[in-house]
């Protein structure tokens, strides 16, 4: 990912990505990596992450692997079809690398596996549908504001 691209991201994040605490570490076209800390923060009731914190790092992942934009101050976005998650192993703490890549692509919707990792155990893996939203199907994007 480029200078300009991480800049950007940093400059431009959600309240929700604040929130599950992930950084953009890889982004090219069709493909992303996120990684984040989980902590007592994440936990649920039973002192895992919960499930839907891997949900939502999948899918944060899987949507910027579609959108990846070179043209610097320009998005693309997309809104998610459908995403199928399967949990595999339970995490209390430690931290998540999550990479998606794009398996397929039409002109407005593209398909994306996902899978995440803690070391060397895989936790849970997703495939999901995207739509592509407000120009986002064209690669050099649309200005952000």
């Amino acid at each position: 990912m480029s200078e300009a691209n991480l800049q950007f991201e940093a400059e431009n994040m959600s309240g929700f990505r604040e929130v599950l605490g992930f950084s953009v570490t890889e982004w090219e076209p069709n493909r992303a990596v996120i990684t984040a800390e989980m902590n007592e923060r994440h936990l649920n009731r039973n002192g895992f992450v919960h499930g839907g914190v891997f949900v939502s790092l999948l899918d944060s992942a899987a949507g910027l692997c579609g959108t990846y934009c070179s043209v610097p101050g320009n998005v693309r976005r997309c809104i998610t079809i459908s995403l199928n998650t399967h949990f595999m192993n339970p995490l209390q703490q430690g931290v998540l690398r999550v990479e998606a890549k794009v398996v397929n692509r039409g002109r407005k919707i593209f398909f994306v596996e996902a899978r995440i990792t803690c070391e060397d155990t895989l936790i849970a893996t997703g495939q999901g549908t995207f739509r592509y939203v407000f120009g986002g199907e064209n690669e050099e994007g649309v200005p952000a504001d």
